[in-house]
């Protein structure tokens, strides 16, 4: 209790792991537009399902695949009860 969790970019994540997003690099208009789109804000909780070719999560009922790039700019915690 009281530990800092590790931040990490999606894009460490392993197919299976469950995540917060706590922050989302902003500086560029379209990628801001583009996962604003998708519903991912800080606090939002998505589940990845896929990492090769491109980075796959699900959010909800949806399911969205970026590519690396955009996936390193999306921070995430791990979820605690996260068991993969």
């Amino acid at each position: 209790m009281g530990q800092t969790k590790k931040r990490l970019s999606l894009c460490e994540l392993k197919a299976g792991q469950a995540a917060t997003v706590v922050d989302v690099d902003t500086r560029n208009q379209a990628l801001w537009r583009k996962v604003m789109a998708m519903g991912v804000f800080p606090g939002t909780r998505l589940i990845v399902t896929q990492t090769f070719p491109s980075c796959v999560f699900q959010l909800g009922q949806s399911q969205f695949a970026v590519d690396k790039n955009l996936a390193r700019r999306i921070t995430v915690t791990l979820m605690e009860d996260d068991v993969s």
